[in-house]
């Protein structure tokens, strides 16, 4: 029986409105199931501002965790702050602290958070699966990349100063308990560009291939970085010759993800699903599967696959859309 322990790191980082990469060093002590990061502070406004689309959460570029040990040295989890808001989102239901709209001249007292969630269930505080195992390695380090005020909350910023507390949600195994064969969770962003044309096209390497495909959070944005839901009319997925998904209508993609996620369409006011949806591979409120030797993680297994084997063709009614994807992949 894995003991919870809960603990906010001494190390904080710092955000004043200009591009930088921090670094912070987490404990390898136990198994990291998830890390809380949460951003307190102000913006001092000079006159009004014009918004940036998704203020203050496009100030973290991106949020990574950064692995060594066991023979590799790798980047398991890499998401920019405003896909990992919205995908806590999508798993929770409802978001997270987040002050982000005020545009008069004054100061603002804002925040924001975000969790980095190493579970197959997000659901299960108890889901220990999949959780980094810190004691197996010998380097493991939280990177966030902050752009700067501009780019990131919008224009008249005098000022910005935040501070980002750490904390983790972690595992004590028993002694008797062995979690060194456990699978491994990576969460990894990747944008394509797609063509100046309209019509189909073909993204031979959309997915990563090679283990164990739970998921993938799907952003489609103009080719002036505005989300969108009005510019991919539908895709198609094909594993070889094999359709997995056909001509699924992008509109009727969101309304799965209303109903299997139990997200709203507006929360406050504020279109969240525009621009977002889910390709699920699995079954995410019953992510295990009971087999005759335990139980094994749903998912669409690509063991053996080479790259183009899994394809993913997007019909775009507009030219030049850019696409990410956040992939969540189990490997071992």
């Amino acid at each position: 029986m894995v003991l919870k322990n809960y603990r906010t790191l001494t190390s904080t980082q710092t955000y004043d409105g200009t591009a930088s990469t921090q670094t912070t060093d987490l404990p390898r002590d136990f198994l990291i199931q998830r890390i809380l990061l949460n951003f307190n502070g102000t913006t001092v406004l000079g006159g009004t501002s014009t918004l940036v689309e998704d203020p203050l959460l496009s100030c973290v570029s991106a949020i990574r965790i950064k692995a060594v040990g066991e023979g590799s040295s790798r980047t398991i989890f890499d998401v920019s702050g405003a896909d990992l808001y919205y995908m806590n989102l999508f798993d929770n239901a409802f978001g997270l602290d987040l002050d982000n709209t005020d545009t008069s001249a004054a100061t603002h007292t804002q925040q924001m958070g975000f969790i980095c969630d190493m579970r197959i269930n997000k659901l299960d505080p108890d889901d220990f699966s999949v959780a980094i195992p810190s004691y197996l390695l010998s380097t493991l380090q939280l990177e966030i990349e902050y752009t700067t005020s501009a780019l990131g909350y919008g224009t008249n910023v005098t000022s910005q100063s935040f501070t980002c507390s750490i904390t983790l949600i972690e595992g004590i195994p028993e002694a008797s308990e062995d979690f060194s064969g456990n699978p491994l969770l990576t969460v990894l962003s990747k944008t394509f560009n797609a063509a100046a044309s309209t019509g189909e096209e073909d993204f031979d390497t959309f997915f990563q291939v090679g283990a164990l495909v739970r998921r993938s959070f799907l952003k489609v944005e103009t080719s002036a970085g505005a989300r969108t839901a009005t510019q991919l009319d539908d895709f198609t997925i094909k594993s070889g010759q094999i359709p997995l998904m056909s001509k699924i209508k992008y509109d009727a993609n969101v309304n799965k993800d209303i109903q299997n996620y139990r997200v709203s369409e507006t929360i406050d006011g504020f279109t969240i699903v525009n621009g977002y949806t889910f390709i699920d591979f699995a079954n995410n409120r019953q992510p295990f599967i009971p087999t005759a030797s335990g139980l094994k993680i749903d998912g669409l297994s690509t063991v053996g696959y080479n790259v183009g084997d899994l394809v993913f063709t997007g019909n775009f009614d507009t030219a030049s859309c850019i696409i990410t994807r956040v992939q969540e992949t189990v490997e071992g």
